[in-house]
């Protein structure tokens, strides 16, 4: 016997057409992330990356290797 679907959650058309309608909306032209959160946590990271090579870099200087 098939179970059937609980009338709460939504059909495969109505997540079909909310799909289509989240991808046909974009963001800005050249924008590379559709998620402010993940742009958030790309530019936190990249700074961090960043402040460390440069602190080694100088700790490298001091220490003369």
């Amino acid at each position: 016997m098939a179970l059937k679907r609980p009338s709460f959650l939504p059909s495969l058309d109505e997540l079909e057409q909310q799909a289509q309608s989240r991808s046909s909306q974009r963001g800005r032209p050249g924008s590379h992330f559709d998620h402010p959160t993940a742009k958030a946590l790309f530019v936190a990271v990249l700074a961090v990356t960043v402040l460390a090579h440069v602190v080694g870099g100088v700790v490298f200087l001091l220490l003369g290797h």
